[in-house]
């Protein structure tokens, strides 16, 4: 019987004295093996009649091996998608003797789709083995929230699961920009994820709205270990995940597809500790009515804004964010978990070594004005994970912070 466990990391990374479990644990542990089985079929059941419903009019395999569906862009609405905004120049120039010049971060697929089709992730189905509900499995991660406080780190819940070390700031915010430094941090267990990312928000409590965006490790929603382009969204504070209420990617509707180049859920490139370093452009800008999102030199898509509500995110955000978040759970594996935050490396590593983000901005009106972020750093537990910032714009980097570290703590 294919029964869908917490697995533990096989890279090389010792196991803890206590800690050898394998499969199950916690309030896990006892469940019934049939009624995991069927909780598993159910999550597995869902993506097919995803897939069901795509009008796919060829499929093609990334370089990175991401399987991908070409679908009639016009098939995601009614009607063709929204024009995107006017694309401008960003610099490309860190600052850093060793960066190597501004490289592709995606391998790309080998052959293009049909004109005016758009490519969407089809996952491998067979890979995917997370524990719990469908409702947990679309959640940010590992579990739904049943009750506030929600996911939101202004600030972190007190033992909660969800472990930061980000830099935010309570503006007037029409979008935002930035490069995040991509690496493929270890992580422990298959329900944990590590993520560097950028959050759009508006509200608090019940009625928080965020737009998200990042490169993230998870192997439960992704089949893999590998770091992936990932986005998320909440219209109810991340207490329900589904059609148009929220959840990753293209797993729940939401998202419109509009570049070719790049997708939600495509691999990411991996920077090397001491040699090369990639990172990622992202951008987020709402532009007549709808929450674009840029990935280098093309505007991927877009949430339409229709999704929030008036004292959301529909009309504007009112905080910019940007950070790393891990999830530890220790409900199932209580002991401190080794899942690492960006390179895994403290900030004092400094270049090359610990993961930077760096000319980060938001936009403060409807105009387009772009200004340098000023944020509030703050982290769950400095001796796991820190953040060193520097917003004073004098570099090349512009505001720019260094972030992350090894957990196990």
């Amino acid at each position: 019987m294919d029964i869908g466990v917490i697995e533990r990391n096989p890279a090389a990374k010792p196991a803890k004295a206590g800690s050898g479990r394998f499969g199950l644990a916690g309030p896990e542990a006892d469940d019934d093996p049939v009624a995991a089985a069927e909780r598993l079929e159910e999550i597995r059941q869902y993506h097919l009649d995803v897939y069901a419903k795509r009008d796919v009019i060829t499929q093609t395999t990334t370089a990175a091996g991401d399987h991908v569906d070409w679908v009639p862009a016009a098939s995601q609405t009614d009607g063709a998608p929204a024009g995107p905004p006017p694309l401008k120049e960003t610099d490309h120039d860190p600052e850093r003797p060793a960066v190597p010049a501004a490289r592709g971060l995606f391998a790309l697929a080998d052959e293009q789709g049909p004109p005016e089709c758009v490519p969407v992730l089809r996952k491998d189905v067979d890979k995917l083995r997370p524990v719990g509900t469908l409702q947990d499995y679309l959640a940010k991660g590992p579990y739904r929230r049943e009750f506030t406080p929600p996911d939101n780190p202004h600030p972190p819940a007190i033992g909660a699961a969800h472990k930061y070390a980000h830099a935010y700031q309570f503006v007037n915010n029409y979008g935002t920009e930035g490069y995040i430094n991509t690496w493929k941090p270890y992580v422990q267990w298959s329900n944990e994820f590590s993520l560097g990312q950028l959050w759009t928000v508006r509200g608090s409590g019940a009625a928080l709205q965020t737009l998200e965006v990042g490169a993230q490790t998870y192997k439960d929603i992704y089949g893999d270990w590998e770091p992936h382009l990932f986005l998320y969204y909440t219209t109810n504070a991340y207490s329900q995940s589904g059609d148009n209420l929220g959840g990753y990617n293209t797993d729940v509707k939401g998202w419109v597809q509009v570049g070719t180049s790049s997708f939600p859920g495509m691999r990411v490139a991996e920077s090397v500790a001491g040699g090369d370093q990639y990172d990622l452009l992202i951008k987020v800008q709402l532009y007549q009515g709808n929450w674009w999102v840029r990935i280098g030199g093309e505007w991927m898509g877009y949430y339409p804004a229709s999704l929030y509500n008036d004292t959301g995110l529909r009309s504007m955000a009112d905080r910019v964010d940007w950070g790393g978040e891990i999830v530890d759970d220790a409900d199932n594996h209580p002991e401190p978990t080794s899942t690492r935050m960006g390179s895994g490396a403290f900030p004092a590593a400094g270049w090359g070594n610990a993961a930077y983000m760096r000319n980060l901005q938001y936009q403060s009106d409807e105009g387009g004005t772009m200004i340098g972020l000023q944020g509030v750093p703050q982290v769950t537990n400095a001796a796991a994970y820190d953040i060193t910032t520097d917003f004073t714009g004098t570099t090349g980097w512009g505001s720019n912070f260094y972030w992350g570290g090894p957990g196990g703590v």
